[in-house]
């Protein structure tokens, strides 16, 4: 990863998707997709099989990506 000292490491690392863990010195970037996977997973309230496909659905439909019913995850 190059950086330059003209832009922060931080706002590099969204640019290319990544949310940094600190605006400076960085440990740790995690990918803002599996960051919004997470949050539409923990909106959903009980913790189950059911619920976590739901999630998942969501998430993906988001993306283009659409599950029929009968696929099992």
């Amino acid at each position: 990863l190059n950086i330059c000292s003209c832009r922060p490491a931080a706002m590099l690392l969204l640019k290319l998707g990544l949310f940094p863990s600190a605006p400076v010195h960085l440990t740790l970037a995690v990918d803002l997709d599996l960051l919004d996977f997470t949050s539409t997973l923990f909106r959903v309230e009980q913790p189950n099989i059911h619920r976590w496909t739901s999630a998942l659905q969501i998430f993906l439909r988001k993306r283009g990506h659409v599950l029929d019913r009968e696929v099992q995850i």
